[in-house]
This record gives structure tokens, C-alpha cells and sequence, in this order.
């Protein structure tokens, strides 16, 4: 059976769905799968040896799995990758109207025709229920996660450290990603600067610097001159996996969040993460005691705050480690994709109604 990713893009700079997709797709080929990406519509195989993955929604992807099965009967799956999460609905009721007008066009019948619809976290699959109608599908949640971090802890500690050497004994609360005015970094900073700290702690904050948005130059402007607030610009490849590692904890104060990449990223290297109940895997983190879960609010942000400052790493560091392994482990998405797979070996054969 060859598995062919359908995804809107290849270009990492789109957003995290391209990381996601290509994380699954390399571990399928690891257990021996034929598991491709495919960014143009017109390279679809329609071969019945062929099961495709429709990733996101909107875009040519579901669109085009639906039309090959119906035209062949190639089965499909859909990976919303929470993009049916009732945040977006609150927050662009006008987009919303649109998303809903496509979904009695052709979204519906996209998720309807989905031999499973596949959730990354259980609390994705829970909120994806009522943000449109009607809703009818078959729902699996698969989990996703990532592999084994790369390099050696030591190596990449002093890499960080001598790009950064102004962090050099300083106990870091890490943030990374990007700045946008849902990952609630403004109520970090509020919080930080509001937080009874004491001399040696800093909130390092990762990401791009180099396009002046208005929300980056206001949340710059909060920070102020606070020396207690480092910003690094983007840090990837190693030495993203260096910080991780330099780190005390990961903060992510997100008022939304699907998934999440990099907390699976900060476990499998022992560090705890503290983030709020709005990042999908606020149940997998408090469930594992890998960290600490609070509300999105000013005052929620600002225990997680006071929580870091107050617990010591290394007593959640074991549990952070053992959450990777048992239920962040991006071979565990495979396994569950791949159970999917041998589930239904003759849905070639079995057309379903609706269409």
C-alpha cells in the first residue's frame, strides 16, 4: 500500500501542518511504508493500491481526494490539523460565515466520504464537534508527536551558551515560536514583569524578529528595557533543539493551539512544560504531571509564572521524558494510521453513500 500526503504546500515556512505531515510521513517509510508527500493536484494517483491523506481543509487536498474516490473508489483520510476548532469561529465570525457556505458545498461531503476523519489529540476531536453543520463523520484520533531528539546534550548546551553567552547561568523559561496575538505572549510578558522573580531568571523569548509587525513592535514595547526579558530571534535546527535543552521549562500561554510541535519537542528532552488549556494537549501534559495546565487568562498565565519559579526542573523533568515516550512518539501516530490501514483493507470495494 503506498500513502500519499496531500498537502497544500512543502514550503516549512506555511506553518507547522508542513512539519507535521512531514515528521508521519518519515516515520511510515522507517517501518517500511511507501509514504510520499504530494503538493500539486495533479500528480494524485487514483491506483488502488493507494490510500490518500487529505491534510487541512479548504485547499485543493480534500477536494481532490474526493474527486478521485469518486471516480475510482481510492479511499481517503482527512487530517483537519485544528482547523475545526470553534476558536477560529469566535474569533472571524465573518471567515466563518464563508468556511460555512464551502462546507454545505463541498467541505461536508469531503468529511462525510472520509473513510476516518483523524484527530491529533482527544481534545481536538472534542472541540471539532459543533463548529460546523452538519457534522457526519467517522472520527479516530491518531495522535502525532516527533522523533528522538537529534545531537548531544552537552555539544548543544555549549553551542547555545556560546551564541548566547549572556544566558550563561541564568535560569531560562523558554518560549518558541512565533509572535502572534494568539499565543498570548503579551500576557506573558505582563505576568513576567508582575511575577516576584528572583536575580537569575529570565524569559527567553525565540522567534522571528526580522519583519516588523505591529504586534511584535507592541509586545517589544511591553518587554521595554527589562534585562530579565531576552529575545534571540529564530532559532532552528540545532540550535532550537540547544535551547530546548538549556532551558529550565517551556511556557506556552497560547489562547489557541492544535497541537503543539514544540512540546513534544521540550519532553523528549526532560523539560517540563507549563502552558494553558487551550493548547490541544493540555489533557496529555497534565495527565503525565510532564508540567503544569492553567486558563488562558492574565491570571492563569501569571500562576504558570509563579509555578515555574516555585518548582524546581528537575522534578517534572522524568515525567516530561516518559510523556514523550508513552504518548508523544511520533512512531505512535504511525502505528495508530497504520492499525487504520489494516482495519479496512477492502474499502476499495465499499462505496459510500452521500456522495
Amino acid at each position: 500500500m503506498r500513502i500519499e500526503h496531500l498537502i497544500h504546500s512543502l514550503d516549512p515556512r506555511t506553518g507547522g501542518v508542513f512539519s507535521a505531515v512531514d515528521k508521519l510521513s518519515i516515520a511510515l517509510r522507517e517501518k517500511g511504508v511507501d509514504s510520499v508527500l504530494v503538493a500539486n493536484p495533479e500528480e494524485v494517483s487514483s491506483s488502488p493500491k493507494t490510500m490518500l491523506v487529505a491534510h487541512g481543509l479548504w485547499q485543493w487536498p480534500g477536494a481532490r481526494a474526493l474527486q478521485v474516490f469518486q471516480a475510482s473508489g481510492t479511499p481517503y483520510l482527512v487530517y483537519p490539523h485544528g482547523m475545526l476548532d470553534p476558536w477560529f469561529k469566535r474569533t472571524y465570525p465573518l471567515k466563518h460565515i464563508k468556511k460555512q457556505l464551502y462546507w454545505w458545498w463541498r467541505q461536508g461531503r469531503i468529511m462525510h466520504n472520509a473513510r476516518a476523519v483523524c484527530f491529533t489529540t482527544e481534545e481536538e476531536r472534542r472541540l471539532a464537534r459543533g463548529t460546523f453543520s452538519p457534522y457526519q463523520c467517522r472520527q479516530k484520533v491518531t495522535g502525532l508527536g516527533v522523533n528522538e531528539p537529534p545531537g548531544e546534550k552537552e555539544t548543544q548546551v555549549g553551542e547555545f551558551f556560546a551564541r548566547f553567552p549572556q544566558l550563561q547561568g541564568r535560569r531560562i523559561l523558554l518560549y518558541l515560536g512565533r509572535f502572534h496575538p494568539k499565543k498570548g505572549l503579551d500576557d506573558l510578558i505582563r505576568a513576567w514583569k508582575f511575577s516576584q522573580l528572583r536575580d537569575g531568571e529570565v524569559l527567553v523569548l525565540a522567534g522571528p524578529l526580522d519583519e516588523k509587525t505591529p504586534w511584535l513592535e507592541k509586545l517589544q514595547a511591553l518587554a521595554g528595557g527589562d534585562s530579565s526579558i531576552f529575545w534571540t530571534g529564530m532559532l532552528e535546527g540545532h540550535l532550537k533543539w540547544a535551547a530546548l535543552r538549556a532551558a529550565d521549562a517551556l511556557i506556552l500561554p497560547s489562547h489557541q493551539e492544535n497541537y503543539g510541535m514544540v512540546v513534544a519537542e521540550a519532553c523528549s528532552v526532560g523539560r517540563p512544560v507549563y502552558l494553558t488549556n487551550k493548547v490541544n494537549l493540555w489533557r496529555e501534559i497534565k495527565d503525565s504531571e510532564a508540567g503544569k495546565v492553567e486558563e488562558d487568562t492574565f491570571e492563569g498565565i501569571q500562576n504558570l509564572v509563579g509555578q515555574w519559579a516555585a518548582i524546581p526542573a528537575h522534578t517534572l523533568s522524568e515525567n516530561a521524558r516518559r510523556c514523550f515516550e508513552q504518548k508523544l512518539h511520533i512512531s505512535r501516530a504511525a502505528d495508530s494510521l497504520l492499525h487504520i490501514l489494516n482495519e479496512n483493507v477492502n474499502w476499495k470495494n465499499e462505496l459510500i453513500g452521500g456522495i
